[in-house]
């Protein structure tokens, strides 16, 4: 973890997000959210509401692809055993990578918009706009995980490549227990 080119990148967007002072409050609240206990709560609504609407392979695949995410998170947390940044001022302990609010937050983005949006969302222009909209608050929760020095920016970049790489195994391992016609039937 000590390479020049990490610690040269890690450096230059640290500084770039310190640019904007007097946020500290703003970060805590999206801190707050994305938090990995409230993702369990977004993900359970989610589930919910599919299950209601009687999308069931939908609304388990949610559940899966968080827990899973949380539990290999978690592990690679232990494993790698990166330092939290010198200057955190949140209330996280712990290591550094990966990002438990990122990685949480990228499951649930990336989910919606790999899975459940293309297969619900039948207006191209609603999809694109809740897609950006999507990329911009995970954008927003990177931020605030670097803006209050508890993660690095590789941490949270690292967060959501692992984020994305999970949404994407656990739908190819779904398409491969459940039939597209049952994972899909809208």
């Amino acid at each position: 973890m000590n390479a020049s080119w990490l610690n040269g990148f890690d450096h230059f967007f640290e500084q770039l997000v310190h640019l904007m002072p007097g946020l500290k409050s703003l970060m805590l609240k999206i801190t707050f959210l994305a938090d990995t206990k409230v993702d369990l709560v977004w993900m359970l609504l989610i589930a919910i509401i599919l299950w209601i609407k009687k999308q069931h392979p939908l609304s388990l695949s949610i559940v899966v692809s968080l827990i899973t995410a949380d539990a290999f998170g978690w592990v690679v947390k232990h494993v790698v055993q990166r330092p939290r940044p010198i200057n955190h001022m949140a209330v996280d302990d712990g290591f550094s990578f990966p990002s438990g609010h990122t990685l949480g937050m990228a499951i649930i983005v990336f989910w919606l918009i790999m899975i459940m949006i293309p297969a619900l969302v039948k207006n191209r222009t609603a999809r694109i706009w809740l897609n950006v909209l999507l990329i911009v608050w995970l954008i927003l929760v990177m931020i605030s995980r670097v803006y209050l020095y508890a993660h690095y920016p590789s941490d949270v970049c690292g967060s959501v490549a692992l984020g994305a790489m999970w949404v994407g195994i656990v739908d190819a391992v779904w398409d491969k227990v459940t039939p597209r016609t049952i994972k899909n039937n809208f």
